[in-house]
């Protein structure tokens, strides 16, 4: 190559709109070597990517204002909350959720979901504001205060929200250590759209 073409060649690929398209290019296929979005990576991700049946994303945070207060919501609202698919991945296949009492002094209401073949249940409730001290033990992987109680067939977490206690509560034959750490996940996910 000449010395006068190799000046042209310099020139030209010096040329800011040649530079502007092969920066594009450049762009265009490293986004599209990156894998794209973490939600379609494949079953082998954790739960946290997948879409929730309530039609939000579970990884997308709702805003501030936009959080429901839980002491506001009607026990078929708190069936909402959570989508029985999205149970699925926390907990274990389960039914559509049934509005229910839980108690009636306090009253309490709830939603619970049964377990599709199996004895198991999850039960997520609204107590008074306060009960997210009943637990004997502290909860610190949420991002509330909250305590966990377990007793021979079931494990509640208390959760602190504004005006009020989540409670979730998984109900097995036998419970175990299995059974709070399924209440602590299901829990974070609940807590998503709630104000606290």
């Amino acid at each position: 190559m000449s010395r006068e073409s190799g000046a042209g060649f310099l020139r030209a690929s010096a040329d800011p709109t040649r530079v502007s398209l092969c920066a594009g290019v450049l762009l265009i296929t490293l986004v599209g070597c990156s894998g794209g979005d973490s939600a379609t990576n494949g079953a082998g991700n954790s739960s946290e990517t997948s879409p929730g049946s309530s039609g939000v994303s579970p990884t997308r945070e709702v805003p501030e204002k936009e959080r429901e207060r839980l002491g506001k919501l009607s026990a078929e609202r708190l069936c909402e909350l959570v989508g029985p698919d999205e149970l699925g991945r926390s907990a274990f296949p389960v039914e559509s959720g049934s509005s229910e009492e839980v108690s009636f002094d306090p009253p309490v209401r709830g939603c619970r979901f049964p377990e599709r073949q199996g004895e198991r249940s999850v039960l997520i409730a609204a107590q008074p504001d306060g009960y997210h001290e009943v637990g004997p033990e502290a909860v610190t992987s949420l991002p509330v205060t909250a305590s966990s109680a377990s007793h021979a067939n079931d494990c509640t977490v208390y959760s602190d929200v504004a005006g009020a206690t989540l409670q979730v509560t998984v109900v097995a034959p036998e419970a175990d250590s299995e059974q709070c750490d399924t209440s602590t996940e299901v829990s974070r996910r609940v807590l998503r759209p709630l104000a606290y």
